[in-house]
């Protein structure tokens, strides 16, 4: 089981619904709906799940880094979104 090394210095388990909650809700931020951007979310979630499991602990920076470069290649208007809440609520912090 792979865990998350938050900013805080907190560790949780990697959790693949709260990462898929996360792009999802910056789909719907940038206007997409669920169906628009599913197929995004599940390729990201892939990708991030195989990179989790090749590690016992995953810097939750690496994860937001991964997810933000997928997002810029394929739906540059919800990475932006991202960024924004990132900006505004968290300091640019992930999940």
């Amino acid at each position: 089981m792979t865990v998350v090394r938050k900013r805080s210095g907190d560790k949780e388990t990697f959790d693949e619904v709260k990462l898929k909650r996360s792009i999802q809700k910056a789909g719907i931020d940038a206007g997409y709906t669920l169906d628009d951007i599913s197929d995004e979310v599940d390729e990201i979630t892939g990708k991030i799940l195989e990179m989790a499991n090749q590690k016992i602990e995953i810097n939750s920076d690496a994860i937001r880094d991964h997810i933000l470069v997928e997002l810029d290649k394929t739906k540059p208007s919800v990475a932006e979104a991202w960024r924004r809440f990132d900006e505004k609520y968290k300091g640019s912090g992930y999940l």
